[in-house]
């Protein structure tokens, strides 16, 4: 077997992250994903009170932005999702999702939330693919 193969034990090809573990950039990324979510469900938050509806859009927008994000991540851009996109198609859907999401979180007041999450997330990735 060689260190390139990356096959699960049960022989349905499922990818698996390499042996020698994940390195500071790809905790960078892992965490940009998490800020993505978390700073998504703050602007859903921050948008549905800005309304008249201000309790029951806000849920619905802080539950239904991030949401939309991780079915988005797991279906296409996971490490173990089963319609994994293949470089730099891949690349550019994060960069499309954290441009997106930054613009999000910035029209919601969060200027330099929005502006960070656009600019690191992109870069992480960009550091962190697999060649």
């Amino acid at each position: 077997m060689s260190g390139d193969d990356h096959a699960g034990a049960t022989g349905r090809g499922a990818p698996r992250p390499p042996a020698d573990g994940v390195g500071p950039v790809g905790l960078l990324a892992f965490a940009c994903e998490v800020a993505l979510v978390v700073l998504l469900g703050v602007a859903g938050w921050r948008l549905g009170t800005a309304t008249g509806l201000a309790v029951p859009l806000g849920v619905a927008l802080a539950l239904a932005l991030p949401a939309a994000t991780i079915v988005v991540w797991g279906r296409w851009l996971a490490p173990r999702a089963a319609h994994r996109l293949s470089q730099p198609w891949r690349l550019d859907v994060q960069v499309a999702v954290f441009a997106a999401g930054g613009l999000v979180v910035a029209l919601t007041g969060l200027v330099w939330w929005g502006v960070g999450l656009a600019v690191v997330g992109p870069t992480a990735f960009a550091l962190s693919r697999d060649h």
